[in-house]
């Protein structure tokens, strides 16, 4: 698609969301109701199962953490989770969310991407990152665009992992920059690639006012080398 038609396209796409958002503000996933505000992007594709890849009782960073949805469930099974984003209403949606259930075991922090976050290491980062090429005025006002976020999000990791840290990333298997080789040139070992078929029929129901559809997601997982 030509830059300057997805451009249009989601320039109208956003305030369509938020449009539906305000009329759906809810999603259940797993028995647990999460508030997305409108600005914010609704979590459709089960994201929050990236989890079942970490381990109990371990550090984990949430980066582009959105409504809050994996801090949310990082948070039950760690020992503590940062959630960073660059929106201020991200920020505030992962914290009512966090809120609502009891999650205190986090770190909250508008950050444009590990900026924050700045010589800290973690056990694990997580990301469901944006898909589509593209970029607006403000990148704290767009949740499925970006023109640098996976490339920063790989660039960035070993430098926040511990000595045998891991990525865990949701991204589309043929997605028009491979995972594989972002790690090879920053640092990371590739582990595996597990088909992502978690999505309810509640949930893709949900998705459908939003025009959102499969989109063949993968959990990448990668680990930092020596």
């Amino acid at each position: 698609m030509l830059p300057v038609v997805q451009k249009t396209l989601f320039a109208m796409y956003y305030p369509y969301c938020g449009l539906v958002s305000r009329m759906l503000p809810n999603i259940t996933l797993d028995g647990r109701k999460l508030r997305v505000l409108p600005g914010v992007y609704k979590p459709l594709d089960s994201e929050h199962h990236v989890v079942d890849f970490i381990t109990e009782g371990k550090r984990v960073l949430d980066v582009g953490c959105g409504s809050g949805v994996i801090t949310v469930f990082a948070g039950l099974k760690s020992e503590h989770v940062t959630a960073i984003d660059i929106s201020p209403q991200a920020i505030e949606n992962t914290r009512q969310n966090c809120q609502a259930h009891n999650i205190e075991n986090v770190t909250i922090k508008q950050s444009d991407m590990y900026r924050e976050v700045d010589g800290e290491r973690f056990d694990y980062i997580v990301s469901y990152p944006p898909l589509f090429e593209g970029s607006f005025k403000s990148d704290d006002r767009q949740w499925c665009t970006s023109s640098h976020f996976v490339e920063e999000l790989f660039r960035g990791a070993s430098d926040h992992l511990e000595s045998e840290g891991k990525l865990v990333v949701l991204l589309p298997k043929k997605f028009r920059v491979s995972p594989v080789d972002l790690s090879e040139k920053y640092g990371l070992e590739f582990e595996s690639a597990v088909p992502h078929h978690n999505r309810s029929i509640g949930n893709r129901l949900h998705a459908l006012p939003y025009l959102h559809f499969n989109m063949n997601n993968h959990v990448f997982t990668f680990h930092r080398l020596p």
